[in-house]
């Protein structure tokens, strides 16, 4: 069965978020904070109520840093002329066609979280996705998580024209992806068998079949 074949990392994800990267400012689409808020209030010193403000803010300053990130990658790439299959860039391309962008960089203790995190993004559409993690998580496995988490986004939730607000009308669906794919913040090691076998389980738990 599915329960002896997954396996968990111990430690968690501290944050999910979609966020568009074509404005200015940043606008973040969805978002998802896990872990025990009462007791990194209490450790960062904020009130218990004014957490959520204090979360929304730490994210908007992650995204508008992945969105500073996203945007020299793509200014240098322009500059570079790319020979064949030489490209200095992680530039990929999607099922659809579309190219992704991706990355990770590191927040120093104090900017903006009371601990040192990891940050890993993909940008695809204009549509940033991130991951907050620890400093010390396995950054492979968040890539393969996020890319999996994209991946289900756009089949499941990004398929219209009007991709990033689709994010935020059907957002019980990314919440949904996550469940599955990201539950409380649980970063999985899955083969090849066992994503397919989700991916049946969240179809029929999105289609009601």
């Amino acid at each position: 069965g599915l329960r002896h074949q997954v396996h968990s990392s111990e430690k968690m994800v501290f944050a999910f978020l979609c966020h568009s990267v074509a404005s200015t400012p940043c606008r973040i689409l969805y978002s998802a904070v896990y872990g025990d808020d009462l007791q990194l209030a209490a450790s960062e010193g904020a009130a218990v109520d004014s957490l959520r403000s204090v979360r929304k803010d730490q994210l908007l300053q992650v995204s508008c840093r992945v969105q500073t990130e996203y945007g020299f990658k793509i200014a240098a790439k322009d500059k570079i002329p790319r020979q064949g299959s030489r490209d200095e860039f992680n530039l990929s391309s999607s099922s659809d066609g579309s190219f992704s962008e991706k990355g990770i960089f590191r927040l120093s203790q104090g900017d903006p979280f009371s601990t040192a995190k990891a940050v890993v993004w993909q940008v695809t559409d204009n549509c940033a996705y991130v991951l907050v993690c620890e400093r010390d998580e396995n950054r492979i496995q968040a890539e393969s998580i996020l890319s999996a988490l994209v991946k289900l986004i756009q089949e499941h939730v990004t398929s219209q024209e009007q991709k990033n607000a689709e994010i935020m009308l059907k957002a019980e669906k990314v919440t949904a992806i996550l469940h599955q794919f990201l539950p409380n913040g649980q970063l999985l090691f899955l083969n090849h068998k066992v994503v397919m076998q989700y991916e049946k389980q969240l179809e029929r738990l999105l289609t009601g079949k």
